[in-house]
C-alpha cells in the first residue's frame, strides 16, 4: 500500500502540474522562439532529448536535481569536454567549389545556414545523494537572413559559474526469492531535490542590417580598433546571477528492471543577472519545466533503456516540439542511441573503456518558433578521461 501512495502521489502530482501549465500556455500570448537550456548531456541529445527520468551522468543536476536520490557511493568527473558544430555533412553542396574573394557570391552561398558552435565542460563529484558541479560553456549561434535584406543574427554567450544540489530520500527495499535460489531485490524509492547556482553571463544577442548604418559607424569608429569599444558597440553585455532548480522523482526497481517517472522546474521564475558591464540587458535564463519517465533493463551482457520526455511544458508552443522520446542499446564497452527530438531524429554512440569514454552522434534542434520551421542540424563529441565511481 505504501508504493502504490507513494507512486499514486508523484502521479498526481506531475498531472495537475502538467494541466496547470496547458492552461497557462492556452492564455499565453508570447510568441515561440528558440528554447534554450544551461547545458545538456551529450548522452541524453543523442536519445531525443528524454533524460529527465534518467540524468545519471555529471550532468544530472542540469535535468532534475532529485535524480541524485539514485547515486549511491562516490563518482567523480575529472576532465569532460565536449564540442558541437553545424553539421556541414548536411549542406555540403554549399561547400563545394566555394567562391573566393567575392562577398556577395560568399553571402548568398551561406544565406539561411545556421552556423553553430558549442564549447564547455562540466568537472564534478557526486557524494551519495549530494552533487557539485563546475561549469563554463561558450554557445555561437551566428545566422545570414533575408536576401532582399540581408540581416545578421548573432547569438554568442558564455557561461561559467558552479551549482550544488541535494535529494532527500524515502522508501527502500526488500528481498525476494528463498535461500536455495538467487535472492533478488525489489523496491521503491521517492526522491525530492533542490539544487542552487551561481553563474557569469557574458555576450551578444542581437540583429544587425547589413546595409544599415550601424554596422558601418562601428567600423569607421575611430574607437573600434580597440576590441572592448568594438562589442561594447555591438551590444555586449556581462553580468553575475543566482538561480535555483527543483525536482521530484518516483522509481521502482528489481535487480534487473527500473521504471522512474519525475519531472524538474530549472531556473525557478527564471535566472536574471545583475549587469556588471555594457549597455544591453544580460539575456536571462528562462524557466523550463519537464516531466519525463523511463524503463530499463540490465541482462548483465545486453541492456537497454526506453525513455519519453514532455518539455518545456511552460513555454507557449506547439505541443509536437515539446514531445521527446530516446532509445539506448549497451553492450559491454558499447552503447548505441536514437532519439525524436521535438519533430528531429537523432542519432550517435557511445565508447567506453576506462579510462576513456567518447560519445559521438548527430542530433537537431528546431531553431523556429513552429513545429519543424527551420531545423538546426549539429553533430556532437564528447571525451570523458579519468572518471572514477566506487558505490556504496
Amino acid at each position: 500500500m505504501r508504493i502504490i501512495f507513494t507512486y499514486k502521489f508523484i502521479f498526481k502530482f506531475i498531472l495537475t502540474l502538467t494541466l496547470l501549465i496547458i492552461e497557462f500556455n492556452v492564455c499565453n500570448l508570447l510568441f515561440a522562439s528558440p528554447i534554450t537550456y544551461l547545458l545538456r548531456s551529450p548522452r541524453g541529445l543523442l536519445m531525443g532529448d528524454a533524460y529527465t527520468a534518467i540524468a545519471d551522468d555529471e550532468y544530472t543536476l542540469f535535468y532534475n536535481p532529485a535524480a541524485l536520490g539514485r547515486h549511491s557511493g562516490l563518482s567523480v568527473f575529472v576532465i569532460n569536454p565536449d564540442a558541437s558544430v553545424t553539421n556541414a555533412l548536411s549542406e555540403k553542396s554549399r561547400f563545394e567549389n566555394f567562391p573566393q574573394n567575392d562577398p556577395v557570391a560568399i553571402a548568398d552561398r551561406m544565406m539561411g545556414l545556421p552556423l553553430h558552435l558549442h564549447l564547455g565542460g562540466t568537472p564534478g563529484v557526486k557524494i551519495q545523494n549530494v552533487g557539485l558541479n563546475l561549469f563554463a560553456a561558450v554557445n555561437t549561434d551566428i545566422e545570414l537572413r533575408n536576401a532582399i535584406h540581408p540581416s545578421l543574427d548573432v547569438d554568442y554567450h558564455y557561461d561559467r559559474g558552479f551549482i550544488i544540489g541535494y535529494a532527500a530520500t524515502f522508501g527502500g527495499g526488500k528481498v525476494r526469492g528463498s535461500k536455495r535460489k538467487k535472492a533478488k531485490t525489489a523496491g521503491h524509492k521517492t526522491s525530492i531535490g533542490l539544487a542552487v547556482k551561481n553563474m557569469n553571463r557574458q555576450g551578444v544577442n542581437d540583429s544587425y542590417d547589413l546595409f544599415g548604418l550601424r554596422l558601418l559607424n562601428i567600423i569607421s569608429n575611430q574607437k573600434s580598433s580597440d576590441i572592448t569599444a568594438i562589442r561594447k558597440e555591438l551590444g555586449y553585455s556581462k553580468g553575475s546571477g543566482w538561480g535555483v532548480d527543483t525536482g521530484v522523482e518516483y522509481t521502482y526497481f528489481t535487480n534487473r528492471s527500473r521504471f522512474t517517472v519525475g519531472g524538474s522546474i530549472l531556473d525557478m521564475g527564471g535566472t536574471k543577472f545583475v549587469k556588471d558591464e555594457g549597455t544591453n540587458l544580460v539575456p536571462k535564463q528562462e524557466m523550463n519545466v519537464n516531466i519525463g519517465s523511463a524503463f530499463s533493463q540490465d541482462f548483465t551482457i545486453v541492456d537497454y533503456t526506453i525513455a519519453f520526455d514532455l518539455h518545456p511544458i511552460n513555454r507557449a508552443v506547439d505541443y509536437r516540439r515539446m514531445v521527446h522520446f530516446g532509445v539506448e542499446l549497451g553492450i559491454p564497452f558499447l552503447s548505441i542511441m536514437f532519439g525524436w527530438n521535438g519533430g528531429y531524429v537523432s542519432y550517435g554512440a557511445a565508447l567506453e573503456i576506462w579510462p576513456i569514454k567518447v560519445i559521438a552522434g548527430f542530433y537537431s534542434i528546431e531553431l523556429g518558433g513552429e513545429y519543424r520551421q527551420e531545423e538546426g542540424q549539429r553533430g556532437l563529441i564528447y571525451v570523458s578521461l579519468l572518471n572514477i565511481s566506487f558505490d556504496a
